[in-house]
């Protein structure tokens, strides 16, 4: 337990580094935070395939690191910058989810605030100009000592009726194993009932483990990390962190897959387009 407190002190001196580090990036886009800008949708169709611009990002919560609204909002300019249209975001604190909806107006968010009081740090985030949702939901498993949630959603591209998953993890940091082992389960447990009929899945978030929960992702079911392929599914490139982005292999082609560091967090933001490929005839 004293080793768990360490890394955790650990995370929060780098957090406050990095928060040095950009503090005028912050500065700038708290001076924003009132000034709702529109977001342009981004993703392309064609011959009923459709493309999903993802994105993730552990945005360091405030509760543990000053800065957090400017963090929020520095986010929030990421997904309007890059094109985003679907984002699962992770230690979101309450005042910075305020933040994010205000600054995302075309956006829907789950859970919101809808879980119990440890359920609500990870968020999905998708562009309603180009998705309905049809389902949502989420599982429960151990992270820190609490039952905390793992939402998920069904959306549904609008021009092409065409459905997907999305599922958005933050698993328990630092030396807690044990609890990443029994989440990582109930998780490939949620991708294959998810799957079970064809529909793609896309996984994103902090999973904590530089490559152990994409192994095992990649072994049970047919996800494969963005800019991995079937045969070489979790590549490890230089910087390797405990952020992934995987997605279903089989009908789906990846493209633009990038690390981005760039100091609004102790995480960099993950980027990647899936093309969803059209229907066999």
């Amino acid at each position: 337990m004293l080793a768990t407190y360490g890394k955790h002190l650990a995370k929060i001196c780098a957090a406050l580094m990095v928060l040095a580090l950009g503090a005028s990036l912050v500065h700038t886009q708290t001076a924003t935070a009132a000034e709702p800008e529109p977001v342009v949708a981004a993703s392309s169709v064609k011959g009923g395939g459709f493309e999903i611009r993802a994105m993730t990002f552990n945005i360091l919560t405030a509760s543990m690191a000053p800065g957090g609204l400017g963090r929020a909002n520095a986010a929030a300019r990421q997904v309007q910058e890059r094109k985003r249209t679907v984002v699962a975001f992770q230690e979101v604190h309450q005042s910075q989810l305020k933040v994010l909806r205000h600054r995302l107006p075309r956006f829907k968010f789950y859970p919101r605030r809808s879980l119990d009081n440890y359920s609500g740090a990870i968020q999905i985030a998708w562009h309603t100009g180009e998705y309905d949702v049809l389902d949502k939901g989420e599982i429960y498993r151990p992270s820190m000592g609490h039952q905390r949630a793992i939402p998920w959603v069904k959306l549904k591209q609008r021009a092409t009726k065409r459905t997907f998953y999305v599922v958005a993890i933050h698993n328990a940091p630092g030396g807690l194993e044990t609890e990443r082992d029994i989440s990582t389960v109930r998780e490939i447990k949620l991708i294959k009932r998810l799957g079970a009929k064809g529909q793609p899945v896309l996984v994103m978030g902090d999973m904590n483990e530089r490559v152990e929960f994409c192994q095992r992702v990649a072994k049970a079911t047919d996800l494969v990390s963005l800019g991995g392929t079937k045969r070489n599914p979790c590549p490890v490139p230089p910087k390797a962190g405990p952020d992934w982005m995987l997605a279903t292999w089989t009908g789906t082609r990846f493209s633009d897959y990038a690390k981005i560091y760039n100091g609004i967090s102790d995480h960099p933001v993950l980027v990647g387009n899936v093309w969803v490929e059209p229907k066999p005839a």
